[in-house]
């Protein structure tokens, strides 16, 4: 596993953000100077593990190791709390994904390491029924 992906892990887990403390400014990912009053006061978030789909698209070509997947669901989805965050839609069939439909994140396979074998997890996110 490479070391940077391993020192973020929990960012790409628990999908970690930022807030501002000084102005409550949430973003994901993380910053260091609040966009918004320039403030260094920031501190880790976890952010909301649900949504709504705002856009998306359907590709029907890959990068290499992701073939299988097509066509790979990508989804814009503004969070609980505001904070919009690009992801893969899984599990969802193509019809169920719409502007507006309701979403969750869930713990899925990103890739793996074709050398070592070594499994790269993180978030996507799913359609659900509300």
């Amino acid at each position: 596993m490479s070391v940077s992906y391993w020192r973020l892990r929990d960012r790409y887990y628990r999908i970690i953000g930022s807030i501002c403390d000084s102005c409550n400014y949430e973003s994901f990912p993380k910053f260091n100077t609040c966009p918004k009053c320039k403030s260094h006061d920031i501190s880790d978030k976890e952010m909301p593990h649900t949504g709504k789909i705002i856009s998306y698209t359907l590709s029907y070509e890959s990068m290499p190791g992701f073939e299988h997947e097509l066509p790979m669901s990508i989804g814009l989805i503004k969070l609980d709390n505001g904070v919009n965050i690009v992801s893969q839609l899984v599990d969802s069939e193509v019809e169920d994904i719409k502007i507006n439909a309701n979403v969750k994140a869930v713990f899925r396979k990103i890739n793996a390491d074709g050398n070592s074998g070594q499994i790269y997890y993180g978030y996507k996110f799913k359609v659900i029924n509300a």
